[in-house]
């Protein structure tokens, strides 16, 4: 791996034993950096690179997909792990197949904010409610950026019924909706094999990836 994947490597790593994002300082002695100027270039080659995302003016990581820095609606307690912030719906049942980890995610209904709970063991989903919870995933366009684009409207809804109210109410015409079956194929799809690729997929309507 070269450094830059190795930096990428270790942010994921940092989230996911703490719970938040290394800082710049912390980058600089992982890797014996001369200055944290030079942990900055890291950053700034893995954010072109669309892996990782800052909030503008923030030197610190703001956003490692599927992980946030920053406080969601979407909750993941990692077992044996810290509880962490996902992204989106889609990167919080993403973030158990990325550490072939057993999880469980806590969210709540976009729309009426009623609790959404997933349990994922062994690569498999063992509890969930609602029952007839949908994830809805907006229009993917060339060259947006996820974290601002797609993650804010990424989101659960108890029923189809609390999605629709939730479209008419924010004219959302575009975008796919996924049962929680058709969301964790395309979860495991984008980010089962990013701690060994360090490439990431937008999530295709339909749940592939």
């Amino acid at each position: 791996m070269s450094q830059t994947e190795l930096a990428h490597r270790f942010i994921l790593d940092t989230f996911t034993q703490t719970g938040c994002s290394p800082s710049l300082l912390d980058i600089q002695r992982r890797f014996e950096l001369a200055a944290e100027e030079d942990a900055l270039a890291l950053l700034e080659e893995l954010e072109g690179r669309g892996l990782i995302h800052r909030t503008a003016g923030d030197r610190r990581v703001t956003h490692a997909y599927p992980f946030s820095n920053l406080p969601t609606s979407h909750r993941v307690r990692i077992s044996g792990g810290p509880e962490v912030f996902a992204m989106c719906a889609i990167d919080a049942l993403g973030i158990p197949f990325m550490l072939k980890r057993d999880a469980a995610i806590s969210s709540a209904c976009e729309q009426c904010g009623s609790r959404i709970s997933v349990e994922i063991a062994k690569q498999t989903v063992i509890a969930s409610s609602p029952a007839g919870m949908v994830v809805w995933v907006g229009k993917v366009s060339a060259g947006c950026v996820p974290a601002n684009d797609l993650c804010p409207d990424l989101n659960f809804f108890c029923a189809a019924g609390d999605l629709d109210a939730w479209r008419m109410a924010r004219e959302e015409p575009d975008g796919t909706i996924l049962t929680l079956e058709q969301a964790v194929v395309s979860a495991r799809r984008i980010f089962e094999d990013l701690l060994n690729t360090s490439e990431f997929h937008l999530p295709t309507p339909g749940g592939g990836a």
